[in-house]
């Protein structure tokens, strides 16, 4: 009894015939989308303007009615950014607005004398005053230097409510010498380090 022989396959021949097969297919797919783009075109209005998105950096405007005045600060001493921020805006929260504008690191200090630009940007969650945390509770939240813990906090979210920056909460973290960002409870008192 002889055992016939597996017949070979050419897989040269195989993958050329493939390409070629695609290739053909990507050719003819490009060639009809063409008829059909500049079939459109003729029959759009011809007051359609296509425009490409521009990314050129914005400068300031030039005309007086749409100049903003910009508010200079001089730091005194004793100042930090999230008590100059609840001067201005009623919110601490704003200090991160306050450091962006003057490129200044988070956990850069800022010394008496400096000039600082104080930015119009929209009012962040309260911290001066009266502060509710929703409308249905009348808890406070956050006091000078502590937060009260809320049902669906992490240790990011408290960081960017109390810094403005989502990626702040290893200080958290090390302040309230916790052994792990998961291990926080609702109404858990937290100290803020500033």
């Amino acid at each position: 009894m002889t055992k016939k022989q597996p017949s070979l396959i050419n897989y040269q021949k195989l993958l050329t015939s493939i390409v070629k097969e695609k290739y053909f297919s990507l050719l003819l797919g490009m060639f009809v989308s063409y008829v059909i783009a500049s079939n459109l075109l003729k029959f759009l209005p011809k007051n359609i303007i296509f425009r490409l998105p521009t990314f050129a950096k914005k400068t300031a405007p030039t005309s007086p009615k749409s100049q903003i005045a910009l508010k200079i600060y001089t730091v005194s001493e004793g100042d930090d950014l999230w008590h100059i921020a609840e001067k201005f805006y009623g919110s601490g929260f704003n200090a991160y607005d306050i450091s962006v504008a003057n490129n200044l690191d988070p956990s850069t200090t800022i010394n008496a004398g400096q000039r600082l630009i104080i930015p119009q940007v929209t009012r962040r969650q309260q911290t001066v005053g009266d502060i509710y945390s929703g409308a249905s509770t009348s808890q406070v939240t956050y006091t000078e230097g502590k937060y009260v813990v809320q049902p669906g906090d992490s240790l990011s979210i408290i960081a960017q409510k109390v810094y403005g920056d989502l990626y702040a909460w290893p200080r958290l973290l090390q302040a309230n010498k916790l052994i792990s960002p998961d291990i926080i409870e609702i109404g858990m008192i937290l100290t803020i380090p500033r």
